[in-house]
């Protein structure tokens, strides 16, 4: 068959290999095992915010590289992780996805043996048993996943010998996320989990350009018509991070309610601050209230997406139901915008797994929001991590036209 003089999803485009993507990326199983062993279980990944477990036993299990782990903040007031795992037989010890635990003591329901804030065995029941075969309480422990935090942002990594959060970061990085997480005391005010039927990278992606804002009505009509608004800049950072810089909002185009009372702290009037930290996490600034999204991958097609609303601790009845109505207007659950991402990345999945687009481009170059410069340094750390080609795996598609 003759090669088409145009791009058609089909054949693979002549471009550049950085500015193409193979499919196969996104369906690939063993594309995806790769992911959880090269990316989610030896990088930071960000579990949640500490405001989450802010009370002397207050724990959140969290879901890491498809391991299910502990978050709990101890009497010590330290918040450690551990897996979820019983030293003894392996059962689950917590089976609630987030509580208190009163007596400071996890306790597995199999055999009742159970554990202390800082992991340790506490109890073995009917010891004696043990006597002859040497197991005791005193050389048991939960094991321990390490846990750090940047402004309050929680992050855990599988491997021991990861590198420290911080130099994970970088100081650009820190001090990018610094407005507004650095300058307020924040909190959770929101949480609420969508399943997406679709790739982890492909939500991604929506974070990771401006060009998918004309995909959003009130994104066309508050930010993307104006000038000063296209004239913002991707910074891309050592590592697969990215950020986009702060831009005013024009939403009195949708009549919404005041955005310039109660700004946060280091946010312009109506401002937008974006930065997004590899692999799965988008910290968004609007003005008075931040969101955070996260990703848990379960498989290559099905991507659990989490949302936080965040606002001041401390605000005012007042003050924090207008922090509520602004966060619900764009991003919450009965906002336009994530239903719009979640189904236009579905829709690219259906796609995928049919066969019926077998390469995606991005290939924009140019200044401004609407560059495709993120993604592709996106895919070159994703690359340098699995050591998989983003452009091509393997043999060409069995549809591909040459």
């Amino acid at each position: 068959m003759i090669k088409p003089d145009r791009l058609d999803g089909m054949t693979r485009p002549d471009l550049p290999v950085s500015h193409y993507l193979d499919n196969r990326i996104y369906t690939d199983t063993d594309v995806f095992a790769q992911e959880r062993d090269c990316i989610f279980s030896q990088r930071w990944k960000f579990v949640c915010h500490s405001s989450e477990i802010n009370e002397s036993g207050d724990y959140r299990l969290v879901n890491v590289a498809g391991c299910e782990l502990i978050l709990l903040r101890g009497k010590d007031n330290i918040i450690r992780s551990f897996h979820n795992s019983c030293a003894h037989r392996g059962a689950r010890i917590i089976r609630k996805p987030a509580g208190n635990l009163k007596d400071g003591n996890m306790t597995c329901f199999y055999h009742l043996w159970s554990y202390d804030s800082q992991g340790r065995c506490v109890t073995i029941s009917q010891p004696a048993g043990y006597k002859k075969s040497g197991v005791s309480k005193d050389t048991t422990a939960l094991r321990e996943v390490r846990v750090e935090s940047i402004y309050n942002l929680l992050f855990v990594c599988l491997d021991d010998n990861v590198e420290s959060l911080q130099n994970y970061l970088g100081e650009e990085v820190i001090e990018e996320i610094r407005i507004p997480f650095g300058e307020a005391d924040l909190e959770v005010f929101h949480f609420h989990r969508t399943e997406l039927k679709a790739n982890w990278k492909m939500f991604v992606e929506t974070n990771c350009e401006g060009y998918h804002e004309l995909l959003h009505v009130l994104n066309r009509t508050t930010g993307v018509a104006f000038e000063d608004y296209r004239k913002r800049q991707w910074k891309c950072h050592a590592g697969g991070h990215i950020s986009l810089e702060q831009a005013k909002i024009e939403y009195d185009q949708h009549k919404f309610d005041d955005r310039d009372s109660h700004t946060l702290p280091g946010m312009q009037p109506s401002g937008h601050v974006v930065v997004d930290l590899f692999p799965d996490m988008m910290l968004n600034c609007r003005s008075t209230v931040v969101r955070i999204d996260s990703l848990i991958p379960i498989t290559p097609d099905r991507t659990i997406l989490e949302c936080r609303g965040l606002g001041v601790r401390g605000d005012s009845e007042s003050v924090r139901a207008e922090r509520i109505r602004h966060h619900n207007q764009v991003w919450g659950p009965t906002g336009t915008n994530l239903a719009e991402d979640v189904w236009a990345v579905e829709t690219q999945m259906q796609n995928m797994i049919s066969g019926a687009s077998q390469y995606s481009v991005i290939a924009r170059e140019e200044s401004g929001p609407m560059t495709d410069a993120p993604l592709r340094e996106f895919y070159a750390e994703w690359s340098r991590l699995t050591g998989i080609q983003p452009n091509q795996l393997g043999s060409e598609p069995e549809n591909s036209v040459q």
